[in-house]
């Protein structure tokens, strides 16, 4: 497993990016509607270029990425078959490398990345509704 900063993704690699990042918010978020992802591809694709993104790839195949912006990790995506191998904690441990300090927004209904968030360190700071999907939500810090 590689991992690496992307600059400038290519369509394909945005292509690859996208099927990762639709596919793990559809498996880890089943408490909001499908659809509301969905209709998400097109902003979030504009987005990703303008994201510091981290990857991990392996065999020229992306894995799995995580999304900066500033000090806040916009998400982590990893596939499924790579799960549970290290590849999220490769990516956060980049993320760390990269900045003093992190913070993100997780669903409080994503036990395992509440569970996840916590043992890398975050702490919840704060609780609140998400407006978009009307979901509870933590925002997690952390620092050196």
């Amino acid at each position: 497993m590689q991992i690496e900063t992307l600059k400038q993704p290519t369509e394909t690699q945005l292509d690859q990016l996208m099927t990762l990042w639709l596919a793990g918010n559809l498996a880890a978020h089943p408490f909001v509607k499908a659809d509301y992802w969905r209709k998400q591809v097109s902003a979030v694709r504009q987005a990703l270029p303008t994201a510091n993104l981290i990857v991990a790839s392996d065999d020229n195949q992306f894995i799995g990425f995580l999304g900066l912006q500033g000090h806040t990790i916009a998400g982590i995506f990893v596939a499924d078959q790579a799960q549970q191998h290290g590849v999220g904690t490769a990516l956060l441990n980049a993320a760390k490398a990269q900045r003093p300090k992190l913070q993100l927004s997780v669903y409080i209904a994503n036990r395992s990345a509440v569970a996840f968030y916590h043992h890398s360190g975050f702490q919840v700071q704060s609780q609140s509704i998400d407006k978009a999907t009307n979901q509870p939500d933590y925002l997690m810090r952390w620092h050196r």
